[in-house]
């Protein structure tokens, strides 16, 4: 026996109905082992016993009209019932997907400021009118994402969004920056520190230079005389408000 079949080559030979084996020509159908003959007996006891069951209870009966069907005994109705019952299903679940579509289109729209429906068209995972809609809330969550939180004024302390956690209001700043202005101010800052050359990067100031907060006043400097420096304009367009360890003088990292 080759792949659990029997060759046509053994099928012409005397085999046992159990082992498969030869067996004498004049044995019945096993090969008269004890083991083959008992599972024979056993096999045929419960044929016997199956055959017994079905003929006391009677034949197989349809579940819906309890009348012989005729089919295999595992069947539960007969040919016209199960084509009704297959044909009730088919209806349920039409029924079932229509209600579903219904329930869908009656979705609201999840964009902002919007009251449409998202309707049966869009699909039961969509949950947007429009693309328009979408692309609105996408912008939300991403601003919901990025935007700084609210802290504390370094110099008031009142809580506004600012740019750096450590720095000051817009109100502080004003202030700062209109004390910066007077002119007395910027003179006492030339005549403590020169214009000899760029505090940054030391190039030459032919033009007098500008005005620089070492600590910017985003960041909570003050425009005092020890604060502020003669650098050029250079260094001071691409300082802006970073503190000196997060920036370097552009003509050094240069050169």
């Amino acid at each position: 026996m080759r792949g659990g079949r029997v060759s046509a080559l053994e099928e012409t030979r005397a085999t046992c109905s159990e082992c498969l084996g030869e067996r004498p020509r004049d044995a019945r159908a096993t090969c008269g082992a004890p083991a083959c003959v008992e599972s024979a007996r056993l096999q045929t006891a419960a044929r016997r016993a199956r055959e017994a069951v079905r003929a006391a209870v009677g034949p197989a009966r349809c579940y819906r009209c309890n009348e012989p069907h005729g089919r295999e005994v595992w069947a539960r109705y007969c040919e016209r019932c199960a084509d009704e019952v297959e044909e009730s299903r088919r209806a349920d679940r039409k029924r079932e997907a229509e209600a579903r579509r219904a329930a869908e289109g009656r979705r609201p729209c999840q964009g902002p400021k919007c009251s449409n429906v998202v309707g049966a068209s869009r699909g039961p995972t969509r949950l947007y009118c429009s693309d328009a809609c979408s692309r609105a809330a996408e912008y939300i969550r991403k601003r919901a994402r990025t935007k700084p939180g609210p802290v504390p004024c370094r110099r008031c302390g009142k809580p506004v969004v600012l740019k750096f956690r450590d720095g000051v209001c817009s109100a502080c700043q004003q202030t700062q920056r209109t004390t910066a202005r007077r002119v007395t101010l910027q003179r006492k800052v030339r005549a403590a520190h020169g214009n000899a050359g760029c505090h940054h990067c030391s190039a030459p100031l032919p033009e007098g230079g500008v005005i620089d907060h070492v600590i910017p006043i985003s960041r909570g400097g003050l425009s005092t005389v020890a604060n502020m420096r003669v650098v050029c304009v250079l260094c001071n367009s691409s300082k802006k408000d970073r503190l000196l360890d997060e920036w370097s003088p552009p003509l050094i990292t240069a050169g």
